[in-house]
């Protein structure tokens, strides 16, 4: 009988809950409540006489992000659509984007009627690579979007450079990346807009809802259009019954608004974000000591150029045959088995992803040829594969515990990797 907690032996970690996500307490209610009670739910209604609180939150997290301009919007793939529209990528154009990633930067893509490139990633990070970036440009490229992964940051600086000899524009996806810095300055302010998502897993999360920042004023004029149907917020005061948008008609928008309910939380949210990253970067310092001790894992790298990280999920790289040939989500499954915490290999890159359906939907018919499928996904991914069958990543909310936690995760690592005959 095996000891293996997957096969119902004795788990490392006796029962004991780990910290829950999303984190609230009085003070998320009251902010909450306010909103509710002031009957404006929506930027989009009369205003009380004061500002409302979905643009208190895009200037406080502007002033977070030490850039002029934010426009905040429903959803983080609202962002990317927001982005790419404001840079006037539409039909016939092509957008640069990372294997390694969740479906919608490729999706809002298509959304805006242009073609997703999709590049292979560097094998450690998970991110894109200057090198993959300049060999996928054509004459039809317009931009790349370069994804912050898990809890490292894309290599800035060589993507910038590629970017800027090509005339390309760069729009950082920073989904996963609230708050890391490049150079002392946050990622999402290296490119021509940044995008980044508050879905409720996130590291500042408020249920749904989204950002675009950037210092381009002019950007910022077009980006409050796109998310309001062709309106911008009014300058000045704007007294109490009145509407705190104004119908400008610059370029024809959609609605994206974010409501002032998820506002109100984002702004009781938002000032906890440095004191939670801080206690995830102790705990984390913690369990990589214990990586370096077993000596087949590692912590996803973090480039020298990166002055902080943001940890979305947690990833720990592990050498080919640690396990033997017992698949990733086979590894996974066993080591959460004895922590009573789910653990997954990284998502399926987009070339092997049952999301990534173009075909399915009319409206992609025009990019999505044949000509055009084989343009995207024409080429090998040898750092994508690499990467995602020799990873494990958890949610950030298990290092806001304790060092008793890290030494559990680290428990079950040797205690699996020393059985995982087992597991065959």
């Amino acid at each position: 009988m095996s000891d293996l907690a997957v096969f119902g032996g004795s788990p490392v970690r006796q029962p004991r809950s780990w910290p829950g996500w999303p984190q609230y307490d009085e003070s998320t209610e009251r902010h909450l409540v306010e909103a509710l009670r002031s009957r404006r739910w929506a930027v989009s209604w009369p205003t009380t006489g004061a500002p409302s609180r979905e643009r208190q939150f895009a200037e406080a997290f502007a002033a977070y992000n030490d850039v002029p301009y934010c426009v905040s919007v429903d959803h983080g793939s609202s962002a990317l659509v927001v982005a790419l529209e404001a840079l006037d990528i539409g039909p016939g154009d092509e957008v640069i984007v990372p294997v390694m990633t969740w479906v919608a930067p490729v999706a809002s893509v298509l959304r805006v009627g242009a073609l997703p490139v999709v590049v292979d990633v560097d094998p450690e990070t998970g991110c894109l690579t200057p090198e993959t970036v300049r060999a996928a440009v054509s004459a039809r490229t317009k931009a790349v979007i370069a994804i912050h992964l898990a809890c490292t940051v894309a290599d800035l600086d060589g993507i910038a450079e590629v970017a800027a000899d090509t005339g390309i524009s760069l729009i950082e996806d920073c989904a996963q990346a609230h708050g890391a810095r490049w150079r002392g300055r946050n990622v999402g302010t290296h490119g021509r807009i940044g995008c980044f998502s508050f879905q409720v897993g996130k590291v500042l999360a408020g249920g749904e809802g989204g950002a675009v920042i950037t210092s381009d004023e002019e950007l910022f004029l077009r980006t409050q259009e796109l998310r309001a149907d062709s309106r911008r917020y009014a300058t000045g005061d704007v007294p109490a019954g009145e509407m705190d948008l104004v119908e400008t008609g610059g370029v024809m928008g959609g609605n994206y608004c974010m409501s002032e309910l998820t506002a109100g939380v984002l702004l009781d949210q938002l000032p906890r974000l440095d004191d939670q990253h801080a206690h995830r970067e102790a705990m984390a310092t913690e369990l990589e000591k214990g990586l370096a001790e077993l000596g087949c894992f590692r912590p996803i790298p973090l480039p020298a150029a990166a002055d902080k990280r943001s940890i979305y999920e947690y990833g720990i790289r592990f050498d080919p045959g640690t396990f033997g040939d017992v698949p990733v989500d086979r590894v996974a499954e066993a080591v959460g088995a004895e922590v009573g915490m789910a653990l997954w290999p990284p998502d399926m890159p987009l070339h092997r992803s049952v999301m990534l359906r173009p075909h399915t939907k009319r409206r992609f018919a025009a990019a999505w040829t044949e000509q055009g499928a084989a343009r995207a996904l024409g080429r090998e991914y040898p750092g994508a594969e690499a990467y995602r069958d020799n990873a494990l990543v958890f949610h950030h909310q298990a290092l806001l515990g304790e060092r008793s936690d890290m030494a559990d995760l680290l428990a079950a690592l040797e205690k699996v990797r020393d059985r995982h005959t087992e597991l065959s």
